[in-house]
């Protein structure tokens, strides 16, 4: 087969044309992504999944120099105050204590991330503590949606400076609100206290800088300079000059921060750097990093869109121009490790910039599906020639094959078991006389692409149209080891379709149009068959003429798919059949057992009655019994009026009453016609 085809490669320039268009409609669809209400979901899923990750790669810092000193209510302090008789929560004359203590020590700002909202014991000696405090003391509360807070049980005569403790419901600590309710949080009230000058920025929630988890991997070091609390409240029930200076060496102008960090005690949470990461080390955070201006910078919409197009426009152009696949896989694979390695050295400076990953990361996607389809259809453009041309001549799947191995276009074919499907149009002589030539073609085409997309779905090779009539095979030129089974889906499918588009069909001036179809597996010579200057892709033997035998052998029966045994053989177990007869076709000595198809999977018993019924019948006329074999048609035929190989089993014991076989009759019925 000569193809009058001529290819001339693809001018450079227009590929790097392409790569743009590609890149720019990758990144208007990544961006739009995120507006799509499901799929934005799973991106702010993967994104807040990449920036955990991110903060792996980061290095701890150490803040224990830092500004803020954490004295914790952990499990060591509840068991020393508790040899003291004190057990959590803790009588108020302890915080009470504690305030001036730490006043003497030289406290910057004192921070309760804890909460008083019940009354307690010593309420009164507390809230003399606080009015008396001559260093800022900032204490957690609640607030409520109308920006009221809690009740305050102790009993003070100044307003007490209440920040909201209300942290977000998130799994994952990651942003923090400095306004909630409109109330001013503990983290910015205590920055405040301690005179420091709030950021700008800080009206609005913010992605928290964070330093190192809350316990490094040594097991005992943390992040912060945690103190046991205990320490602080044994030593203010007896302030020592000795005790007092050691103390001051810790929290002299220090933010100091009491929180509760024993198990079972305090509310447990969990950031990008650790996975257990205690509330007042989140207040910690967000105070430090409002002290010192720090936050993680989220990239804006237009720069994180220019790196997405970059981004996208490597991978398109790294496929576009290599010509070996696996060149081009391993382009996209840079470009995406590009991408990726520019976020994380972007995340890991001394100011955290983070580039949201889940739109870039689709939009490359986009990009490298879009690149290797173009590729594909352009430049693979003589491939693509080559099997459009062959698709004039020959199925998409021996196309395929033959690109996969041109020696198959040489003359001459191979011998194998196949299934070969022949269907034609019942009366079409009459129905084509009826019609003009234009409805005819009209009607013709759209009923042979109905049926040929469900042969080409259940994976068969259209061999020809003949007329009306379509012939289909299988396990060729792939091996199909179900090639049985595949033919009776397809026939089945077909009956089923055909019913679906009748009123199609009449509109089209054929109503009631009704295909028979013949199925047979046996051994065939498949192959190009012809000379050299024209050749068909086809199957030969007498295995296919048998096919054809049985598709006319439907006007015998009035039966809509008829089954050769050597079909039923293979699919018995997948299909339900019933036997009709013992046919000998014209040209074959040899009788054989035809079978309807009736359904795909296990019979049901209505299903399973019917067909029993009908072989018991058979049987009977093969014995001659032709009173018992037409009481059971009979009274098959009034429940079931539309069943033609009833009335034509009916019809032909009638025919046989009055005109009885020879001594000799085999039950074999003997077709006259081809």
């Amino acid at each position: 087969m000569r193809l009058p085809v001529r290819l001339t490669p693809q001018h450079p320039g227009l590929k790097v044309l392409v790569a743009i268009l590609i890149a720019a409609g990758a990144t208007a669809l990544g961006v739009a992504a995120h507006h799509l209400p499901g799929l934005s979901v799973a991106l702010s899923g993967l994104d807040n999944t990449l920036y955990d990750a991110f903060y792996h790669f980061r290095k701890p810092q150490d803040r224990s120099g830092g500004p803020i000193v954490i004295l914790a209510v952990d499990e060591s302090t509840k068991a020393k105050m508790a040899t003291r008789n004190y057990t959590w929560p803790f009588q108020r004359s302890i915080w009470a204590a504690a305030i001036p203590y730490l006043q003497a020590c030289g406290a910057k700002a004192i921070v309760f991330d804890i909460t008083f909202k019940d009354p307690a014991g010593f309420d009164m000696e507390f809230g003399k503590a606080l009015d008396a405090a001559t260093v800022p003391v900032v204490l957690g509360s609640m607030f409520k949606s109308d920006g009221k807070p809690d009740s305050f049980a102790p009993k003070v005569q100044k307003p007490p400076n209440l920040g909201a403790v209300n942290l977000l419901d998130d799994k994952v600590e990651r942003e923090y609100q400095p306004y909630i309710y409109g109330a001013p949080s503990l983290a910015v009230q205590a920055a405040r206290a301690a005179g420091a000058t709030i950021p700008s920025w800080a009206n609005a929630p913010f992605r928290m800088h964070f330093y190192g988890p809350y316990v490094l991997k040594d097991g005992h070091t943390t992040t912060y300079n945690y103190v046991p609390a205990f320490r602080v409240f044994l030593n203010s029930f007896d302030s020592s000059h000795k005790q007092l200076a050691a103390d001051s060496e810790l929290v002299r102008g220090k933010i100091v921060i009491f929180g509760v960090t024993a198990q079972g005690l305090f509310d447990l949470k969990s950031s990008p750097v650790s996975g257990i990461y205690p509330g007042v080390e989140v207040q910690a955070t967000a105070i430090d990093n409002l002290m010192n201006g720090q936050r993680v910078l989220e990239s804006g919409p237009w720069p994180s869109a220019l790196v997405t197009f970059v981004a996208a426009l490597l991978a398109a152009l790294g496929i576009e121009f290599p010509r070996r696949v696996s060149v081009k896989v391993l382009d996209a694979l840079l470009a995406a490790a590009a991408l990726t390695g520019f976020a994380v050295l972007w995340f890991l400076g001394g100011q955290i910039h983070w580039l949201p990953m889940a739109s870039p990361l689709l939009t490359l996607l986009i990009a490298v599906v879009a690149a290797f389809a173009y590729s594909y259809f352009s430049e693979d453009r003589q491939r693509r020639v080559v099997l459009k041309a062959l698709g004039q001549y020959v199925s998409p799947h021996v196309a395929a094959e033959i690109q996969r191995n041109p020696q198959s276009l040489k003359l001459g074919g191979q011998r194998r078991e196949m299934t070969v499907m022949f269907t034609d149009i019942q009366g079409f002589t009459d129905l084509s006389e009826s019609m003009d030539s234009q409805k005819l073609s009209e009607m013709l085409n759209f009923y042979l692409g109905e049926m040929s997309d469900l042969i080409l779905k259940c994976d068969g090779t259209l061999d020809k149209y003949i007329g009306d009539a379509i012939m289909s095979f299988w396990n060729a030129p792939i091996v199909q080891p179900n090639h049985a089974a595949l033919a009776c889906r397809a026939a089945l499918a077909m009956r089923d379709r055909e019913a679906e588009i009748q009123d199609d069909l009449q509109k089209l001036g054929a109503p009631g149009l009704l295909t028979r179809i013949g199925i047979n597996t046996g051994p065939m010579v498949f192959g190009n068959m012809g000379a050299p200057q024209k050749f068909n892709y086809s199957v030969l033997g007498d295995a296919v003429n048998l096919g054809s035998r049985l598709e006319g052998a439907n006007k015998i029966y009035s039966s809509r798919i008829l089954v050769a045994e050597t079909t039923v053989a293979l699919t018995r177990e997948k299909f339900v059949f019933r036997e009709l007869d013992l046919l000998r076709v014209k040209g074959k000595l040899k009788p054989l057992a035809v079978f309807e198809l009736l359904a795909e999977g296990a019979a049901d018993e209505a299903m399973r009655d019917r067909v029993g019924k009908f072989e018991s019948a058979l049987a009977a006329y093969r014995r001659q019994n032709w009173e018992e074999a037409q009481r059971i048609l009979s009274a098959l035929h009034e429940q079931f009026p539309q069943d033609g190989p009833v009335a034509s089993l009916l019809k032909r014991i009638a025919k046989l009453q009055h005109d009885p076989p020879p001594a000799d009759w085999d039950g074999v019925y003997i077709a006259k016609d081809k």
